[in-house]
């Protein structure tokens, strides 16, 4: 299990795992099953995952065969802004994982502009479908057109950050 001192605390005081394993480009299957079981007995306890990304059955397939405790796993999921109704791929999401909540719940990218599912994914959290929700992909602008009007500020904006891609004014923001 991972400790508290392995974690970090999102805006809203739930506890996020410092290290996860992200699935993107690994295909539903035999294959996404195995890393994620694999990531698990190595003591990973985040995995991320996309509705995009087309595996989230199998991501939920792997969590139930490994006999880790879901109280102990933390499962992010991004909403696919190429649909309309963040709520309700929501629920898909918890159907396809098999669990009852997502930890997070994030906005793939800002596709037709960075607010309008803002309000859709207030309510999946509203619904209890997700204890938390943010963005992914935003810039500092969008980010502030988010904030703006939102009742429930974005925990975290998951953006790709290293020595080759290093966002000082994100970041700074």
């Amino acid at each position: 299990m991972t400790t508290d001192d392995q974690r970090h605390e999102l805006a809203d005081g739930n506890l996020i795992p410092t290290l996860g394993l992200g699935v993107w480009q690994v295909p539903n299957g035999a294959e996404c099953e195995r890393a994620v079981r694999w990531a698990l007995e190595a003591g990973y306890r985040h995995i991320d995952t996309a509705q995009a990304y087309g595996n989230e059955q199998s991501v939920g397939q792997a969590l139930r065969d490994s006999g880790v405790p879901r109280e102990d796993v933390f499962i992010t999921t991004k909403f696919y802004p190429g649909n309309r109704d963040p709520a309700a791929e929501a629920e898909k999401s918890l159907r396809r994982l098999g669990v009852d909540q997502l930890d997070l719940y994030i906005i793939h990218w800002p596709q037709r502009g960075a607010t309008w599912a803002w309000p859709g994914m207030e309510a999946a959290r509203e619904r209890d479908y997700a204890r938390s929700i943010g963005v992914s992909n935003f810039s500092v602008a969008e980010l502030d057109q988010v904030t703006a009007i939102a009742s429930t500020q974005p925990v975290v904006n998951q953006v790709q950050f290293s020595p080759f891609e290093y966002r000082r004014a994100l970041l700074d923001a």
